[in-house]
């Protein structure tokens, strides 16, 4: 099936008629009129692409944040249920231990000043380092 054409006057730089004088042979065309509207053609479609390219990757930006997003929404509900299985553990053991409040207060002050220094990573050889002693309700400073 033959496309219609129609005839247009068309006006051009000398070199640029120049060049697709020369190349429209080499590259495989009939004639200049055909080499010109494949250019023609060319153009538009890479313009059509590059606002296509442009949507797709506004849209992956915006999926992007949005499972990023969620990730962080995600990590943040776990640590918290960290944190509270970690508080729960602490209760289980100053109440089995019988630890004083006073003493479980400062050992939770030493743990945050420990976790805030080290990025919170506290490796067991430097929690061993940074022990305190502990007094039990049934032993009396008698000094």
């Amino acid at each position: 099936m033959k496309q219609t054409t129609e005839k247009i006057t068309v006006s051009l730089p000398a070199d640029t008629l120049r060049m697709a004088d020369e190349k429209y042979k080499v590259l495989g065309f009939e004639n200049r009129s055909d080499f010109i509207n494949t250019a023609i053609r060319e153009y538009i479609s890479r313009d059509i692409l590059r606002q296509f390219s442009g949507e797709l990757a506004e849209i992956y930006g915006k999926i992007e944040r949005s499972e990023i997003r969620n990730l962080e929404e995600h990590l943040s509900k776990l640590s918290y249920k960290i944190a509270v299985e970690i508080a729960q553990m602490n209760l289980f053991l100053t109440s089995i231990m019988e630890v004083p409040y006073l003493d479980t207060h400062k050992l939770r002050g030493k743990a945050v000043q420990m976790v805030n220094n080290s990025r919170g990573y506290v490796p067991l050889t430097e929690a061993v380092k940074s022990r305190m002693e502990i007094r039990y309700m049934d032993d009396t400073d008698e000094s």
